[in-house]
């Protein structure tokens, strides 16, 4: 069985990985306030004029993009959406002034035009678009001096914003992303050994892994901002999801069985080996998170693995179907958790790989 040092997370990890995931909050700030104070001091230092819409798109900016990967796959959007706007918005003030009823007509019009593309698949380009039209052209038909300094205010701005984002403290989606399987694989090891412990007892009191949903469901929402600053290949971070969620049903179904009301329940109770073989892939689990923490993951394969190498002369051999169902189910459901488990080292091993 593969044992690794049970250190605190914050004691293996890279440095500033672990701070990064301790302190997310407080390096938001810390971007935040040198975004802000250098936005301030250009536009008082420089008396720009209408120098407060580069706040406004800088609080925008900030606001939406919490990820490294979130910043790289919405920078292209997010420049093209505001040169789009503010040329559409310029645009409007070709229109003479004593026309001014036009150029509100005609605006209304542009902005309602771009929300109907927020539904499609540039949906982030067409709302900054949406809200570049409303920057410049949203005061009515003023004077076009004013409307270019607007378009270079959020133009300049949003530039600062995306270049604090990737370089100054960046939170990455890729760290959060292990760090959340780190949590599955802790929480998955709680589950399975408190039902081994029960079992062990004959009680076979149905539960729900309700936080392994949860966890799954992060990563998830995740997942796209890791692809795009990782560099790790698509198909090794999809696996690993893949796994955590027949994990999670796997586990699921084995917990909120009530087995007790199975007719081969005493033959699962008595299965020679099966209490050890469990344990031993409750360690298996609880090794493969440590060694995540350290980064430095050890592939197995299945001979490895007790619980899939019980003899046929250690297993009990019920007679009847019905109980054989729910006997051969049990075991099968153990059995298909390990075998998932060395497919998961595997593949999490290709991830330090890349990095």
């Amino acid at each position: 069985m593969l044992k690794a040092p049970k250190t605190k997370l914050g004691a293996t990890m890279t440095q500033y990985p672990t701070f990064a995931l301790q302190h997310a909050r407080l390096l938001y700030m810390v971007r935040v306030t040198i975004v802000m104070g250098f936005i301030l001091l250009i536009v008082r230092a420089f008396d720009v004029p209408y120098g407060y819409w580069a706040l406004i798109t800088a609080v925008t900016i900030l606001g939406a993009i919490p990820f490294v990967g979130g910043v790289l796959s919405k920078a292209k959007q997010r420049v093209l959406g505001t040169i789009a706007g503010g040329m559409a918005g310029l645009a409007l003030f070709l229109i003479p002034p004593q026309y001014h009823w036009i150029h509100h007509f005609a605006f209304f019009a542009l902005l309602i035009g771009a929300m109907y593309f927020t539904q499609e698949r540039y949906a982030y380009a067409a709302l900054m678009a949406a809200v570049t039209i409303v920057i410049v052209a949203g005061g009515g038909p003023a004077d076009f001096e004013a409307a270019g300094w607007r378009i270079m205010n959020v133009l300049w701005a949003g530039v600062v914003a995306v270049l604090v984002s990737l370089y100054i403290f960046p939170s990455r989606a890729t760290d959060q992303f292990i760090f959340l399987l780190e949590k599955f694989l802790q929480e998955f090891n709680r589950y399975y050994t408190q039902h081994i412990e029960d079992a062990k007892q004959g009680i076979f009191e149905p539960s729900h892994a309700d936080k392994l949903n949860e966890l799954v469901d992060k990563q998830q929402s995740i997942l796209p901002h890791a692809l795009k600053e990782s560099g790790i290949n698509k198909n090794v971070l999809n696996s690993i999801l893949l796994i955590e969620k027949r994990l999670y049903a796997e586990l699921e179904a084995l917990i909120s069985t009530q087995w007790d009301a199975q007719q081969g329940k005493d033959e699962i109770s008595e299965m020679d080996g099966l209490i050890e073989t469990q344990y031993a892939l409750s360690n298996h689990f609880e090794d493969l998170a440590h060694q995540i923490v350290n980064k430095d993951v050890t592939a197995m394969s299945l001979e490895q693995i007790s619980i899939l190498n019980l003899s046929s002369d250690t297993i009990a051999h019920p007679k009847g179907d019905t109980r054989d169902i729910s006997y051969f189910g049990y075991l099968w459901l153990n059995r298909e958790m390990a075998r998932q488990f060395v497919q998961l080292t595997v593949v999490t091993k290709k991830v330090f790989a890349y990095q």
